[in-house]
């Protein structure tokens, strides 16, 4: 059958889905079993006519056409049921994490390299004095001495220096995220970059014999921020790699379908930045006890890798009418 042959032989089917489609989901909600049943049938059909373009005819216009109708019967069909609070963020979650498991290989590389170049900065600082004095800036060393002398760092309100500390380390996984778009080179230099400025400070305090002293105040909060800098980080490295490699896609196809992935992984690190900067506010250095406040910050650091990495239930079907529909529908598969 050719293009026109096989256009005119399903036009008919293809409006009529459009016209349920183009009514919403509230008008198909309304309509019984039996009717919402008929079109889960004509959105698989619909579907596998777009599969069937797409692999035997190639025509550009119809497989947007029938991508767009698939698409709205989709929305039709499924958003049914009334959105709630608790049901967009169980969606959210289960997606998250679903994006989060396609982006962990990227998280663990920066991870990794984060986690190596801060510990050879760190011996190398702790063990060099030459270092400490050419590497180490005035106001690091002041800091150093300044935990040597038991003195505490200014006199900034907790709440200020919480929205501080937010602020600063949402700036560096953006920063770290958005520069993937240079094949992951800008990604790259922000994490390194980092790595070795905590490493600076760790190899000083180190050498001044405060090296818990350091390790107390930054891991209450630096559990939880690192990890989610490291994702932000991953985020960023996925896209690079899209460009890099986008298999056999344009890399302008893979950099889009890549970046919407990662956008959905940057967002999701925000509330992990917002609890860090809270610990930092309200916990770090304010209990008289740093051992309970840095196994504090190991806790919340734990729960949250625990809940990523949570497996990702199977997807329900609507209930209702609809859950019946698909499930006839499902059974007896697509005519052809």
């Amino acid at each position: 059958m050719d293009l026109d042959s096989y256009i005119q032989a399903h036009r008919q089917e293809w409006a009529q889905l459009e016209e349920r489609a183009a009514k919403g989901n509230r008008a198909l909600g309304s309509r019984s079993g039996e009717d919402i049943s008929e079109a889960v049938v004509m959105y698989l059909r619909a579907s596998s006519h777009l599969a069937e373009v797409q692999t035997r005819y190639h025509d550009p216009s119809l497989e947007q056409y029938l991508n767009g109708l698939v698409g709205r019967a989709h929305g039709a069909i499924y958003g049914v049921a009334p959105a709630s609070a608790r049901s967009f963020a169980r969606f959210f979650g289960t997606r998250y994490r679903e994006v989060f498991r396609r982006t962990l290989p990227f998280i663990v590389v920066v991870g990794v390299l984060m986690a190596l170049v801060m510990l050879a900065t760190d011996l190398w600082v702790a063990g060099s004095r030459e270092a400490q004095a050419g590497l180490l800036p005035s106001s690091a060393r002041e800091a150093i001495r300044g935990a040597g002398q038991g003195t505490s760092p200014g006199d900034i309100g907790s709440g200020a220096l919480s929205a501080l500390i937010f602020q600063n380390n949402v700036q560096v996984a953006f920063l770290a995220f958005a520069l993937g778009i240079t094949f992951g080179i800008g990604t790259i230099y922000v994490i390194v970059s980092n790595a070795i400025f905590i490493g600076l400070l760790a190899g000083g305090f180190q050498a001044a014999g405060e090296g818990w002293r350091f390790w107390s105040l930054v891991l209450p909060h630096g559990f939880l921020e690192l990890i989610a800098i490291c994702i932000a980080g991953g985020a960023g490295l996925r896209m690079g790699w899209a460009l890099i490699e986008p298999g056999d896609r344009a890399r302008g196809t893979a950099l889009g379908e890549e970046a919407r992935d990662a956008v959905l992984v940057i967002l999701g690190v925000i509330p992990a930045f917002l609890v860090a900067a809270l610990i930092e506010g309200f916990v770090t250095g304010r209990t008289g006890a740093p051992g309970v406040e840095v196994a504090l910050g190991a806790v919340v650091a734990v729960a949250y890798v625990a809940l990523l990495l949570r497996p990702v239930p199977a997807p329900k079907t609507p209930g209702g009418a609809i859950s019946g529909a698909i499930t006839r529908a499902v059974r007896a598969g697509p005519s052809s």
